[in-house]
């Protein structure tokens, strides 16, 4: 992976700059293009041509590249390119990204299969093109005025320049809403993220944007729903293996993440067909409600990887350092095991591949399973069990069947989007009006959610909200952070629409989820298993909350709260009723903290 920055004027030293914000995201090289009327910088992770010849900026012809990202057919671009009179002088993928622009223009990222996030400087027209994968699976910011153009793989990039960067209420909303911001929100007003499969360009004469989408996955799922079930069952396996094989292909040591789940299980699985004594990794925790490593280490022996682990635990450093590294608020505590999986898998390898995104493609969730609940359960029989449910005490061990009943009533509505998206939120609309006072935006305003009420809508608008800024932005934050390249095989532009596209008993199945996916994985894997209960990847915030000095430091200190948008009288309310047992209030105390500490950081060191 890399960092890549720009900005529609002429300041070498501040491009310099920029790049060096993100050295973590590419330690091996640094690079920097300027002219009269554009800028860019570029930090190098070296995976493909380790050799100077992939220095970026990257010049061919009038076009300048900085590039993010892997593309893993570009042989096969290339050597179609190649066929057409084109000669190449590096092994890299970044050369063959820009001869396919200069041959197909920006449709050129439809022939991609990959991961990518870049802007391409057209010397000639004057403009900038940039472009983010059809997933989202790397970022791209971007802030704009009016007339300063400014963009780069992290916000604290952008925050090298002297704009003034204010407080997004929608950003802000969102956070607090759902744990992370989506859509082309962030934290800040002006600052804006491309979305999943967006092209952008800019022009330097008008200082005009335009963005358009280059993927359209509603489009690709109706064509594959004109093929028959059965051949698209045997796609299935067909499409998932090669998109396995084809992201190990690096100059650099490659391994994969082996949680002990069915997903990464998998992955690690037909890896092994093909190469033995394969590195995989996990890490274990002390306690047995979290830890899984028993699992990965049964998976390891059966399939005979080369397994390494290591039990770790997250202490106040860790928390500080990640946070400290977050552009903005970011609150799934996930991100803190998958930082320590990083760390120890980056000993061995640069590149792993993750099992993630397996649940949004094959339907894996709880919610999915809840959503075919809910809709055989009246609203009047939902009313009456309210208050024996409520009588459910809180609990500090993993997400219980207490909770998921207890949310299930509680968020419970007769429309499939907003009983969705309430299952999914932290703070709902009355709780963080309660939180936000005169800062609040009503969820409406926050996630267009649409579709019908069916199992893919759930599906389609995890994808766009969940997956693209929770999931892949907690990987790309971690990974990064020990300069390690995480690759999601199950983001394969061929096999996502073909599995959506799959009628819902491949999905779940008298409520077990992810039918289709275990049937394949019972060819590689024990049952023991493809049959064992979704664990997730959470770590003891309701434990943290009441035993960690410096949490409980910025949930009650009032200098925390001054001058700021969130109600010191509600929060400590919140934090009352959670200690004294009253309530299970940890996610939603985990996010005023997240966001205390952050913002402090941001003026302040911490």
């Amino acid at each position: 992976m890399c960092g890549i920055a720009g900005f529609n004027w002429n300041d070498p030293a501040l491009a310099g700059q920029m790049a060096d914000a993100m050295k973590h995201r590419g330690p091996d090289d640094r690079g920097i293009f300027c002219d009269h009327n554009c800028s860019l910088g570029h930090t190098r992770l070296s995976i493909l041509d380790l050799s100077p010849r992939g220095h970026q900026p990257m010049v061919y012809r009038d076009y300048v590249i900085v590039y993010n990202g892997e593309i893993y057919n570009y042989k096969e671009i290339r050597a179609e390119l190649e066929k057409i009179g084109y000669k190449f002088t590096t092994g890299t993928d970044t050369e063959v990204i820009l001869a396919a622009y200069f041959r197909w223009g920006a449709s050129c990222v439809t022939r991609f299969n990959g991961m990518w996030a870049f802007c391409i400087y057209d010397q000639e027209r004057q403009t900038l093109f940039l472009s983010r994968d059809r997933f989202g699976i790397k970022p791209l910011y971007y802030y704009f005025d009016g007339t300063h153009f400014i963009f780069a793989s992290e916000l604290k990039a952008i925050k090298k320049h002297a704009v003034k960067l204010e407080t997004d209420a929608k950003g802000l909303n969102f956070y607090f809403y759902q744990k992370y911001i989506g859509g082309d929100s962030t934290i800040y007003k002006n600052c804006h993220k491309l979305k999943p499969s967006e092209n952008l360009f800019f022009d330097l004469h008008t200082d005009k944007i335009t963005i358009t989408k280059h993927f359209n996955l509603e489009h690709e799922i109706k064509q594959w729903s004109y093929v028959s079930e059965k051949e698209r069952i045997e796609a299935v396996e067909e499409v998932l293996t090669d998109a396995v094989m084809m992201r190990l292909v690096a100059d650099v040591p490659v391994g994969s993440f082996l949680s002990g789940g069915v997903d990464s299980s998998l992955i690690s699985a037909i890896i092994s067909k093909s190469k033995k004594d394969f590195d995989t990794f996990s890490i274990g925790f002390r306690d047995e409600s979290y830890n899984e490593l028993d699992y990965s280490k049964i998976v390891a022996e059966h399939i005979g990887t080369a397994h390494h682990y290591e039990f770790m635990d997250v202490n106040e450093d860790i928390v500080r350092l990640v946070i400290g590294a977050m552009d903005e608020p970011f609150g799934d505590s996930s991100v803190f095991p998958t930082y320590l999986l990083s760390k120890i898998t980056r000993q061995k390898v640069t590149v792993s591949l993750s099992g993630d995104a397996g649940d949004e493609v094959f339907a894996g969730y709880d919610t999915y399973k809840a959503f075919k609940l809910a809709r055989y359960v009246p609203r009047w029989l939902v009313g009456l069990s309210r208050p024996f449910v409520g009588t459910i005490g809180p609990s500090d061990k993993k997400v219980t069947l207490g909770f998921k009943i207890k949310r299930f009533v509680r968020d419970f509505d007769d429309t499939t989007s907003q009983r969705h998206l309430n299952w999914m939120a932290t703070f709902t609309d009355q709780p963080r009006q309660s939180l936000l006072g005169d800062g609040f935006v009503p969820a409406a305003q926050l996630i267009n959610y649409k579709g019908a009420n069916n199992l893919l809508s759930v599906q389609l608008n995890d994808i766009y909200n969940y997956l693209a800024e929770d999931i892949l932005k907690k990987v790309d934050l971690a990974s990064m952070l020990v300069s390690l390249e995480a690759r999601v095989p199950y983001l394969d532009y061929r096999l996502v629409p073909l599995m959506l596209s799959m009628p819902d008993k491949y999905k779940i199945r008298f409520f077990r989820t992810k039918w289709l996916l275990k049937k394949i994985a019972a060819q590689y894997l024990p049952q023991q298993i493809i049959n064992r209960p979704k664990r997730g990847f959470t770590v003891p915030v309701s434990r943290w909350i009441k035993d960690s000095a410096m949490i409980r430091e910025f949930l009650t200190e009032r200098k925390y709260y001054e001058n700021g948008p969130l109600n010191y009288d509600y929060a400590t309310r919140l934090l009352n009723e959670h200690t004294s047992g009253q309530y299970d209030n940890a996610r939603e105390l985990w996010l005023i903290f997240v966001y205390n500490y952050w913002a402090w950081g941001q003026y302040h060191q911490v």
